[in-house]
C-alpha cells in the first residue's frame, strides 16, 4: 500500500519527540516575570546591566540579561515592564537574524524605545558571521548598526547558542562577554530558560539563597501561557503568517488608493518638482556637510563612539 507523502509527514511529525513541558506556574508568563524582579527587589538585591556590573559586595547581584532570537514584540513587553518597576537590563540583539528586521519601522522604533527606558543594547551573534576573510568588517559593521539605532555605544556581546559554536576574541571592539567567568562563577552563578528548560536552578531558588546571578531570558517564550517550546514556536509562527497577510492587506488597499488617485497625483508630483526640496531632519536640528565630517565614528578596542 502507498503512503502519500503528506501522510508520511504526519506520521514522522507524530513520532518526533515533544519538548517538556514545564509545570511550574510562576515562570514563563509576563506576570510570573514581574514576580520575579519585584521579590529581586523586596530582597535588596542590585539589578544591573553589564556595561555597569560589579561583583557582588555587601548586597547580592542581579544580572538581568536577555537574548533577542525570535520576534521582538516581547522585547517591548520587557522594557516596559522593567522601566516601570524602575529597572533597566541589557537586550542582545541580532543582527541578521531569521525571525525579526533590525532595519523595519517597527525594529528601529522598539531598540530606540528600549535605549530611550535606559536599557543597555549589545551584540548577540553566531560566532561563524565573525570568522574568515569578511569577518572583522562584519563585527564593525553590526556595531555600528546597533549603536546607530541605539544612539549609544555598544559594549557588550553574548554569543548566540555558543554550545553549537566556536569560541571567538571579541574583546578588541567590546568590554564584555556575557560568558566570561566573572559574570558566570562564584560568587556569580548563570541560570538561562533556554528552550524554557531550566539547567541548574530557577529564578527562584536562587532568590531563595539570595545568591548572586546572571538571568538570562528570551522574552518572546514569557508573552503569553506557553508550557513547552512546542507551544511557544506554534504560536509563534502563527503569529508571524497573520502579520504578514495584514502586511499584505494594508499594502493592497494602499495601492488601490493610489490608483485611484494616480491622476490627482500625478499633477500634484509634476508641481513638486518645481518647488524646493525639504531639508533633512527636523527644523531645529540640521546637520550641515561639516557637521557630517565630524560625526562620531566607532573606534575599535574601545567599542564607542567618539569624535
Amino acid at each position: 500500500m502507498k503512503v502519500s507523502s503528506l501522510a508520511l509527514g504526519t506520521v514522522m511529525s507524530e513520532q518526533k519527540a515533544q519538548f517538556p513541558r514545564h509545570a511550574d506556574s510562576r515562570y514563563f508568563t509576563l506576570d510570573g516575570y514581574r514576580k520575579i524582579l519585584v521579590r529581586a527587589l523586596d530582597l535588596n538585591y542590585r539589578i544591573v546591566t553589564f556595561r555597569n556590573f560589579e561583583a557582588p559586595s555587601d548586597r547580592p547581584v542581579l544580572l538581568l540579561r536577555h537574548d533577542l532570537d525570535r520576534p521582538i514584540k516581547g522585547a517591548e513587553l520587557f522594557g516596559q515592564l522593567e522601566a516601570d518597576l524602575g529597572i533597566t537590563s541589557t537586550f542582545f540583539v541580532q543582527t541578521a537574524c531569521d525571525f525579526y528586521n533590525l532595519l523595519s519601522r517597527d525594529g528601529r522604533r522598539i531598540i530606540e524605545q528600549l535605549a530611550k527606558q535606559g536599557h543597555e543594547i549589545g551584540l548577540h551573534y553566531e560566532a561563524e558571521r565573525y570568522l574568515g576573510r569578511h569577518g572583522r568588517q562584519n563585527l564593525i559593521s553590526d556595531l555600528r548598526l546597533l549603536e546607530d539605532l541605539s544612539g549609544q555605544p555598544v559594549v557588550s556581546a553574548s554569543q548566540h547558542i555558543p554550545i553549537d559554536g566556536d569560541r571567538i576574541d571579541l574583546f578588541e571592539y567590546v568590554k564584555n562577554e556575557a560568558y566570561e567567568s566573572r559574570f558566570i562563577e562564584h560568587p556569580m552563578n548563570y541560570i538561562s530558560d533556554s528552550l524554557m528548560v531550566w539547567r541548574q536552578a530557577t529564578p527562584h531558588d536562587l532568590l531563595d539563597s539570595k545568591a548572586s546571578f546572571q538571568f538570562l531570558s528570551h522574552p518572546d517564550t514569557w508573552t503569553s501561557d506557553y508550557r513547552s517550546m512546542d507551544d511557544a514556536l506554534s504560536d509563534m509562527m502563527e503569529q508571524e503568517i497573520e502579520n504578514v497577510r495584514t502586511r499584505y492587506a494594508e499594502l493592497t488597499e494602499y495601492y488601490r488608493r493610489l490608483l485611484d488617485e494616480r491622476r490627482k497625483r500625478d499633477v500634484h508630483f509634476k508641481k513638486s518638482r518645481g518647488e524646493p526640496a525639504k531639508q533633512i531632519g527636523h527644523s531645529e536640528f540640521r546637520l550641515n556637510k561639516q557637521e557630517l565630517v565630524d560625526a562620531p565614528k566607532l573606534v575599535p578596542k574601545t567599542g564607542y563612539y567618539q569624535g
